[in-house]
């Protein structure tokens, strides 16, 4: 438990570290293309490919549409102008060894994962020089299993992290006096901006607040310089991606539950808490207004937790409240663990021992304490063999990647590409984005948008869940089929007997099933126009 400062040629060559990082690359990289990618993996995939054919993520390949908000994410142009495109050209870079596999489609963002560990390791070990902290936070971030979920997925959640890992390495390298810290703050904000842009915008404000709070004093010429190096990334971006058109989206009645919502998460799957509540004790002083703590790496916790508590707050006022919005966040909630689990040492070995036992194989800590106080926020279809019930996270997630997952979208993709025939059209009502990747034929649905009343699909795929979109309204699929189709008469069912299950391999840990669920459930609808050609 000594401090030691290493080069990083020589951290490399420790070999717990060498060890914590081949553990992390199998839970990260084991089966990584074994499920198929899920519905918004898929979109940015299809983006992906379509950037290998024209340089540029046009929402069309002449064939179908990459649409989920019913036709806003583009203009006349046909350029995908809704999200940032850094997570497209990270999916495309992987795709440029096979456009059809989902493990290249994901390469680089499990890549990316696995240097978030390294990240972890390396800031705290060259910041700090305490080699005890650094391989504690960065085994609790390998133990942490939504982490590697989202590490796992072809979306931009594992970029975030890291960019916010080499934010806090600027941010500890005196950048009040150096210029090369300050840049590297302000470059590293604009390209998050590029990773999705609701994370800068939730995090610049609390940011620059608790920079204020506990780094006293804030050199405001220096802000203003580090403002200038993000906005030459920034606003190129404001002006590409169009954000004015999403400001209609904007909810004021959403916000104090979207707050109640991501401060449930925080505790559900990051901190528990216990260590919530030890820590606000802890600084009841800072406040009450005297002052924040005095050694550097307390002090760096603090700031890091007031970000995160600043950050929820903003990002309650954006209607949709989804956990990946904060997934750049367990870097952080790792280290805080860590410099838990070390203080306590001090104090009980045998209580920071089974403190990080608890923390870094088990949910006991993070559930039980809201079970008692009736605060659990579990969705009712969720099963006892998930991430929102007492577990042994480790455990599930070994399970998923050595045993398999009978994933729903693997069940149609597969029917697809057996029984549909070049040509031929297929209507579905949730999965369209993972068809259109995964299959070569014209798929409509989803939430793409109104469908021509003359249009008549080969093939229906239904779905048990009736979906609705940001107004309220059924999906268009759903109508279109009610309204357009007549079933009974034009389409025959094709027999299944494989589970409709809701997502698929959904990252989210109020969603991730890690190992089937028993009967009952409802099976796949599917049928065939009739004067559509049989299979052989």
């Amino acid at each position: 438990m000594t401090n030691t400062t290493q080069t990083p040629l020589r951290a490399w060559r420790d070999p717990i570290f060498a060890a914590i990082m081949l553990l992390a690359a199998f839970l990260i990289f084991k089966g990584l293309g074994d499920r198929p990618l899920w519905q918004d993996e898929a979109e940015t995939a299809n983006l992906a490919r379509n950037v290998l054919k024209t340089g540029v993520p046009y929402v069309t390949d002449g064939v179908n549409l990459v649409s989920q908000e019913e036709r806003r994410e583009f203009d006349s142009d046909m350029v995908w102008r809704w999200s940032p495109w850094l997570q497209i050209y990270m999916s495309a870079a992987g795709q440029l060894i096979d456009r059809t596999s989902a493990f290249w489609s994901r390469f680089l963002f499990a890549l990316t994962g696995l240097a978030c560990i390294a990240g972890t390791y390396l800031l705290i070990l060259r910041r700090f020089g305490d080699r005890a902290w650094a391989l504690l936070s960065a085994s609790l971030l390998t133990l942490s299993v939504p982490f590697l979920l989202f590490a796992r997925q072809g979306r931009y959640y594992s970029a975030g992290a890291l960019l916010m890992l080499i934010l806090f390495w600027g941010f500890l390298g005196d950048w009040r006096r150096k210029a090369l810290p300050a840049a590297v703050i302000g470059l590293t904000l604009g390209v998050l901006f590029h990773a999705n842009y609701l994370l800068l915008i939730s995090l610049g404000p609390p940011l620059v607040l608790a920079s204020y709070l506990l780094y006293r004093p804030v050199p405001f010429k220096r802000l203003a310089l580090i403002g200038a190096w993000a906005a030459a990334l920034i606003v190129p971006g404001v002006l590409l991606y169009r954000l004015g058109r999403q400001s209609t989206l904007f909810n004021i009645m959403l916000v104090p539950e979207n707050m109640e919502l991501y401060f449930a998460d925080w505790l559900m799957f990051m901190i528990p808490l216990p260590v919530v509540a030890a820590l606000v004790w802890r600084w009841r002083g800072f406040f009450a207004g005297r002052g924040g703590p005095e050694g550097e790496r307390e002090r760096f916790c603090m700031f890091m937790v007031l970000l995160m508590i600043g950050s929820f707050m903003i990002l309650a006022l954006f209607p949709q409240r989804f956990h990946r919005y904060i997934v750049h966040f367990y870097p952080s909630c790792a280290i805080i663990l860590a410099w838990a689990g070390l203080k306590l040492w001090r104090f009980s070995r045998p209580s920071a021992v089974l403190f990080l036992v608890l923390v870094g194989l088990t949910n006991w800590l993070n559930l039980i304490p809201m079970e008692r106080l009736g605060i659990v926020n579990r969705p009712w279809q969720n099963d006892f063999r998930m991430l929102t019930s007492v577990n042994i996270p480790l455990k599930l997630h070994l399970t998923e990647i050595t045993r398999g997952y009978p994933d729903v979208n693997t069940t149609l993709i597969r029917f697809f590409n057996t029984n549909a025939r070049p040509g031929q059209t297929i209507l579905a009502e949730y999965g369209d984005m993972v068809l259109q990747f995964h299959t070569p034929f014209r798929v409509l649905g989803g939430l793409q948008g109104p469908i021509a009343p003359d249009e008549k699909p080969d093939w229906v795929s239904m779905r048990r869940d009736v979906r609705v979109n940001r107004d309220g309204l059924v999906f268009a699929p759903r109508v279109f089929i009610q309204e357009q189709l007549n079933l009974e008469r034009d389409y025959e069912r094709v027999p299944m007997t494989q589970p409709d299950e809701t997502f698929g391999n959904r990252a989210d840990p109020y969603y991730h099933y890690f190992s089937p669920a028993g009967p009952p459930q409802a099976a796949l609808e599917i049928y065939r126009r009739k004067e559509a050609p049989r299979a052989d």
